[in-house]
């Protein structure tokens, strides 16, 4: 019992925090008066954020065929620029980068 304690203790730091950061727009009262730009850039954060977390796992998963995960991408990237939504566009991409790995 007492070798899992450290990684029990990791698992709940890291669930507070994250608790912390999803709860604070919900206290946190000067949120509301921020100025039009600082809210905008906010609101976009998570956005942003994705681009380099997802990015380079998509050429290093498929490092023998890297052109699937760029085809999944674009595809993806396409759908939701004409289309917009966020279901539609990961089904597609999905499905381009299975038929591209079966190339």
């Amino acid at each position: 019992m007492k070798e899992n304690l450290p990684i029990f203790v990791y698992i709940l730091a890291t669930a507070l925090a994250t608790f912390a950061v999803r709860a604070l727009p919900y206290y946190a009262k000067f949120l509301n008066k921020l100025p039009p730009f600082v809210s905008r850039a906010m609101r976009l954060l998570p956005i942003a954020a994705l681009g380099p977390l997802v990015f380079p796992g998509v050429i290093l998963d498929f490092s023998p065929a890297w052109y699937a995960g760029l085809a999944g991408i674009g595809a993806s990237f396409l759908i939701a620029y004409t289309k917009g939504g966020m279901v539609f566009p990961i089904l597609i991409s999905i499905v381009v980068t299975y038929l591209a790995l079966l190339l």
